[in-house]
């Protein structure tokens, strides 16, 4: 939530395995437009937006490299916010739909 009642959204659309659509959306009470609503969505995209582009496209340009190999997870069985335990939750889960039986992360 952002001053004046102002909330965003993010919707994720997978296209291809190098390819992801972000659509981003704007609320405020009552679902009136503002200057501060296009003041806000302004900022972030010149700010947090442009950063988040030349990090995700520096991480895939690393990824495509070969160079890359996926370290451990640090797992607390006791969780908290120090701990990727639903990182590694989750892909097993995706290994699991895939038809890899061990689904393991990282790999073995």
């Amino acid at each position: 939530m952002y001053p004046g009642n102002v909330l965003n959204t993010y919707d994720w659309q997978v296209i291809d395995h190098r390819t992801t659509r972000v659509v981003r959306q704007w609320f405020s009470g009552g679902g009136v437009e503002s200057d501060t609503l296009y003041r806000l969505a302004e900022q972030d995209m010149n700010t947090n937006v442009a950063e988040d582009i030349r990090l995700v496209e520096s991480v895939q340009r690393g990824l495509e490299s070969g160079g890359y190999r996926p370290g451990p997870l640090i797992v607390n069985p006791a969780g908290g916010v120090n701990s990727e335990q639903s990182i590694q939750s989750l892909n097993g889960w995706l290994s699991e739909a895939m038809g890899d039986s061990q689904g393991e992360y990282p790999p073995a």
